[in-house]
């Protein structure tokens, strides 16, 4: 067998869903472990039992839905806050050392001490968690986008300069492509950060509900059972693990590709 043959056959197995499904088979095993070490816990079998009960009449369905809406509308208002307030940050440096060591303290700061303050400020309305989601994701993309625009290299803006680029046509053409790779990874930690408060939350305040994702931790809290929390958790695992799949890992491979990054004949 030709050692290119052996690649090809290796990648067949390193490569698409099988490492994933390979490691989420060992977390089952892992799972089912716990639960025989803490009878509280239950077990893989009763959990995907109820989650094939909530699909069924269709609460899962409900729960991806209103969670997809919410995030959708909610990070595309902190990407288009958070990309053009970090290239303003970029550009301008005296703003930059204005401004930077308050985002870092923004953006280290634990997501529960603002859902309080925005359910009494906003009140306890969806705007109020709408809030704490888009602004809770935008000092890390700001932060990402300024150092992803400062390290542009100047040689590169001069050229664009002396071939006729200005103003916003410099920074369309010539500086955010430059830029794109800082500017996806802030992207892609703020929507870490952007889903962890949304799950903040619907955890510290029901009546924040966006999602319907607190009233499962309501019930599950009034009712002491855990097999509907577990099935919801498998609910969120599953939307996150689609929106990395779907959205981030597909746009870091097609930056890789239109730079020359990624070799067509090997395994990736």
């Amino acid at each position: 067998m030709s050692a290119s043959e052996t690649a090809r056959r290796r990648g067949r197995f390193t490569s698409g869903p099988f490492p994933m499904l390979v490691a989420g088979l060992a977390l089952v095993v892992l799972w089912w472990l716990a639960s025989l070490v803490a009878p509280t816990l239950p077990d893989p079998a009763a959990t995907f039992a109820e989650l094939g009960s909530m699909i069924a009449d269709g609460r899962a369905w409900s729960l991806l839905w209103r969670t997809t809406v919410f995030m959708a509308v909610c990070f595309a208002v902190a990407v288009m806050l958070g990309v053009s307030a970090g290239l303003l940050l970029g550009a301008r440096g005296s703003l930059d050392r204005a401004l930077s060591p308050y985002l870092a303290a923004l953006q280290g700061m634990p997501t529960s001490m603002w859902i309080p303050v925005a359910a009494i400020v906003l009140g306890t309305e969806i705007w109020s968690l709408a809030a704490v989601v888009s602004l809770g994701a935008v000092p890390a993309i700001m932060l990402a986008t300024r150092t992803a625009v400062k390290g542009v290299p100047p040689l590169l803006v001069r050229a664009g300069r002396t071939l006729g680029e200005s103003g916003f046509s410099l920074i369309r053409r010539v500086v955010l492509p430059a830029a794109a790779p800082g500017i996806l990874t802030g992207v892609e930690l703020g929507w870490s950060i952007a889903f962890r408060c949304l799950v903040a939350g619907e955890i510290f305040s029901g009546a924040l509900s966006g999602t319907g994702i607190g009233d499962v931790i309501s019930r599950s809290r009034e009712t002491g059972d855990l097999t509907e929390m577990m099935a919801t958790i498998l609910i969120v695992l599953a939307f996150t693990v689609l929106a990395d799949r779907l959205a981030f890992a597909r746009a870091h491979a097609r930056l890789r590709e239109s730079r020359g990054l990624v070799d067509a004949g090997l395994p990736h």
